[in-house]
């Protein structure tokens, strides 16, 4: 036995000695048995792994894998201030079953806060799988902001020390003055809180991000006047960063400096400076170029109400019916005012001559809302019912108009009762012969008294009623 072993060790020693084994010569460096190895780097991958964990269970990663997806489309959207899409892929997540829930809360809640759904936002911060460590920092700055506007003071205190303790190391020190400030207006409010944040302050002295944050929370707390005289001293790096120019653009705007503010606004093509230099060139009363810069500050945010709201009323001084219809179609609103915008639609449309488009926005309002017999409404329901031949409808609308003391709809109904087509007269192309006999009249001189002929004598009635009656009592 010990003799076989033996042999089998020489043989496996006969063979190691046949094969050529890597030497390290190069003093450290190791020499591989591959040629060109070295050479190759980059070109060679790993086998894959057939058995890895995904693989294992894949409808589970899967499903995360898309959930995770949806989240990453929903955060883009709120980003970029698409709340409608925002909603609707946070739906898909609203209720599946999913590990992700916090996030999801927390993605509801910042959407139902755009939409001043506040007591809804609060209910979603309120969830108790987001009142715990770290879930509770990522969402305490809204749960406050909830808070401040629900009049919630009893929490308000205790969730506001708690979110500084748990966001020491997230949030700087000149950040939380925005906060703060409001926190101590809602739980202490104090003549000239407002001006704190602003004591002691140099706006050349903060590197960019700080210079923002300081003349932002200027613009929001209407303290601007307090920043006014820093401007001119901004430091060249600063002036470098387009959003510090537009800032103190702004600033001057606000406080009436408009020609400075132009200076720094002229070269800056971001949809607040445009909106800026828009109503810089209306103060002017140069309306034709206050409308291409809110088109310009549309085409680079679509959703921008800033210039919607101003390029309504220019598109009807400048009669560009067919945009003003367009913008009032994007135009968001409020449900009290959705009434009002749809008004102002049928309004654009009539004008574009679209009448029967402008008549199904009308009827549209009558059956949403009680609204339809607005002086407005009717107006409108009026002109196009005129234009269409419609003489039923048209005379319901201007009774309903001429009944809120509208003259114009209460010569249209004594027309309708003279004419028996007075919608196809109005319409006729070829000139209508006018006759002006009332200028005859007015130029005639009448000296001659009008004689009535009398057919019974009032003496007579009064005699047969007095009889009747007694008109005239007796003498005793």
């Amino acid at each position: 036995m010990k003799l076989l072993i033996l042999g089998l060790l020489a043989f496996g020693q006969v063979r190691a000695a046949e094969i050529d084994l890597p030497i390290r010569t190069d003093g450290g460096s190791v020499s591989y048995s591959t040629p060109d190895l070295l050479s190759r780097r980059g070109e060679l991958s790993p086998p894959p792994s057939i058995y890895d964990l995904e693989e294992l269970n894949r409808v589970l990663f899967s499903e995360r894998r898309l959930q995770t997806e949806e989240l990453k489309k929903i955060k883009y959207y709120l980003i970029n201030g698409d709340i409608r899409m925002a909603r609707a892929h946070l739906l898909k997540l609203t209720f599946t079953q999913t590990k992700l829930k916090p996030v999801v809360h927390r993605y509801l809640a910042i959407l139902h806060f755009i939409d001043g759904e506040f007591a809804k936002s609060f209910h979603y911060l309120s969830q108790p799988e987001l009142q715990n460590i770290p879930q509770y920092s990522k969402i305490c700055t809204l749960k406050v902001l909830n808070e401040i506007v629900l009049n919630k003071t009893t929490e308000l205190e205790n969730d506001w020390n708690r979110c500084r303790v748990e966001n020491a190391y997230n949030l700087k020190a000149l950040n939380m003055a925005w906060l703060d400030t409001l926190v101590q207006l809602k739980i202490a409010p104090v003549k000239g809180v407002t001006a704190v944040p602003f004591k002691f302050v140099r706006l050349a002295a903060f590197d960019r991000d700080e210079a923002k944050v300081m003349m932002k929370l200027s613009l929001y707390l209407n303290q601007e006047q307090l920043l006014l005289d820093q401007i001119p001293e901004l430091t060249v790096e600063q002036l470098q960063d387009p959003e510090i120019r537009e800032l103190a653009g702004q600033i001057l705007f606000r406080t009436g400096a408009l020609a400075k503010s132009y200076k720094y606004l002229e070269d800056l093509k971001s949809p607040n400076a445009e909106n800026i230099k828009g109503n810089l060139y209306v103060l002017r009363n140069k309306y034709e170029l206050a409308y291409a810069q809110f088109k310009l500050a549309l085409e680079q945010k679509q959703n921008s109400q800033n210039a919607l709201e101003r390029l309504l009323p220019l598109a009807w001084l400048l009669g560009d019916w067919e945009g003003g219809s367009v913008y009032a179609e994007r135009v968001m609103a409020s449900p009290q005012t959705q009434i009002n915008k749809m008004t102002l639609n049928a309004a654009f449309l009539m004008q574009k001559g679209d009448y029967s488009g402008a008549n199904k926005v009308l009827e549209a309002i009558a059956q949403r809302s009680r609204r339809g017999t607005d002086l407005e409404v009717t107006q409108l329901g009026s002109f196009t019912a005129l234009m269409q031949n419609q003489p039923d409808n048209m005379k319901k609308q201007a009774s309903l108009s001429c009944s809120q003391y509208d003259i114009i709809n209460c010569w249209v109904l004594f027309q309708l009762s003279q004419w028996d087509s007075f919608p196809l007269t109005v319409r006729r192309d070829d000139k209508l012969a006018d006759k002006k006999e009332w200028e005859k009249l007015i130029k005639e001189d009448l000296n001659q008294p009008l004689k009535e002929t009398v057919y019974v004598n009032q003496l007579d009635i009064e005699e047969m009623d007095d009889k009747l009656i007694q008109l005239i009592p007796k003498s005793p």
